[in-house]
């Protein structure tokens, strides 16, 4: 009989998450939200007062087992995102952004192309968090401005970043944890994840252009206020540029050759921008240093004590024996994988899918062909789960709240309508795609 102590914890966590209820300190007058941040480490912190997770398994849950190492994962995320966040401030992307869309000229339809595109493009060398918060921003005000209805290019930009988001190593931190754990390098899993993406986001532009062509004006109020568009720190956004485009080639040599850890040149250009941004701004470094997403330290390590605890307690090994069936074949491998990862992404978040179905790939007996396909597969999923429903990605709770604050009201049914909607055959476009690739590669059983 499995203890189901660890499963409840796992299931409690992620409402929890989702619902970051405000609870009252016990004897005292407080009270703290117990969001994201703070739900993984209550439940971790519970399977140890119970004794359910013993000193060994939150060691691994820390340090890592079977290629998993979570503190390479948090290196690589807060370095990358403390680089991309300093770049933003920069006003950088803010720049290029509103530069693009006065180049479309007054044209509704235009200006839906470009912004589709340019999210795809800005995706590929940052953060996806980043790109929706800063293109969610001008595309409302664009809409302010020219007197248009924002939705469709909202639905554009948030797609098109998940989808983008699994073109590169770097794109979503899901794509590291899995990566990582599966041990695919930076040019390795380009070379399997461009084209998939690619063919994916031109599937979903299609898609979305036949879903809102309506509510698309074919002119729209030009303002002028494009021509306003500067770089505040024109000396920051080229440094901050030079140090990702650097940062991108060297995790893009295999590490054997430099016998670094991925994480390493990452942190070292983190560090070096610190010093810059403490030099250059002063106290506006402050600004920078609080935007990294210090929350997900505490979000993927509790995540990771948990799921570490459903290891050694053997609900991993009965998920384990139900992927080694769905992956007998590359078809189940890439396409069941795929549409199991997606569908548990917009129920549970892809994090902790993601965490949870990488420790089942690893205790599953498949064939390193079925291993990388399914792997694969789980990267896919977390990014086009994100598209499905809000609760799919964190960054889709912060969009909503976003767009909540701002008066563009989004309701959780009619993102899901449309999601559903682009998603379904934008995911079976992909599959069939990353399935070439890997047959004309010879990968896997058929």
């Amino acid at each position: 009989m499995l203890n189901p102590l660890p499963l409840i914890v796992f299931a409690a966590t992620i409402f929890l998450v989702f619902k970051h209820p405000l609870v009252k300190i016990p004897f005292t007058s407080r009270h703290v939200y117990l969001d994201y941040g703070l739900a993984p480490v209550l439940g971790a912190l519970v399977l140890v007062l119970t004794l359910t997770a013993g000193p060994d398994v939150v060691l691994r849950g820390i340090m890592g087992s079977d290629s998993l190492r979570p503190y390479s994962v948090l290196i690589l995320i807060i370095s990358l995102s403390y680089i991309c966040i300093s770049l933003e401030y920069s006003g950088f992307f803010e720049y290029i952004s509103l530069r693009v869309a006065g180049s479309a000229r007054g044209s509704g339809r235009r200006l839906f192309l470009y912004i589709f595109l340019l999210t795809l493009v800005l995706t590929l060398f940052t953060d996806n968090d980043i790109i929706i918060l800063t293109m969610t921003f001008i595309i409302l005000y664009i809409a302010r401005n020219a007197g248009m209805n924002p939705m469709p290019f909202l639905f554009a930009q948030f797609f098109a970043v998940n989808i983008a988001g699994m073109a590169l190593y770097i794109g979503n931190p899901t794509n590291i944890v899995v990566a990582d754990a599966a041990g695919i390098s930076f040019a390795e899993y380009a070379r399997w994840m461009v084209i998939p993406s690619f063919v994916s986001a031109g599937a979903c532009f299609v898609i979305l252009f036949l879903l809102f062509r309506r509510m698309i004006p074919e002119r729209l109020n030009e303002t002028g206020a494009y021509s306003t568009a500067s770089i505040r720190d024109r000396e920051g956004a080229a440094f901050g540029l030079f140090s990702l485009i650097v940062v991108i080639l060297i995790m893009s040599i295999p590490s054997g050759w430099t016998g670094l850890p991925v994480w390493f040149s990452p942190l070292l250009f983190a560090f070096i921008m610190f010093l810059r941004d403490a030099l250059r701004y002063r106290s506006g470094v402050r600004s920078v240093v609080s935007r990294v997403p210090w929350k997900i330290v505490p979000f993927l390590i509790g995540f990771f004590i948990i799921v570490e605890t459903l290891v050694s307690t053997g609900w991993v090994s009965l998920l384990a024996s139900g992927i080694a069936r769905l992956s007998g074949s590359m078809p189940g491998a890439v396409l069941g994988m795929c549409i199991v990862s997606s569908l548990l992404a917009c129920v549970m978040n892809n994090h902790p899918m993601v965490i949870l179905l990488v420790r089942g790939l690893q205790s599953s007996q498949l064939s390193a062909g079925s291993r990388l396909g399914a792997s694969l597969a789980v990267i896919a999923g977390s990014n086009f789960g994100a598209n499905l429903t809000l609760v799919g990605a964190l960054a889709g709770i912060m969009w909503a709240g976003i767009l909540s604050d701002r008066g563009q009201s989004l309701s959780f049914s009619t993102f899901s309508k449309y999601g559903f909607a682009v998603m379904i055959p934008v995911m079976l476009v992909a599959c069939l795609t990353l399935m070439l690739e890997l047959a004309v590669s010879g990968v896997g059983a058929w």
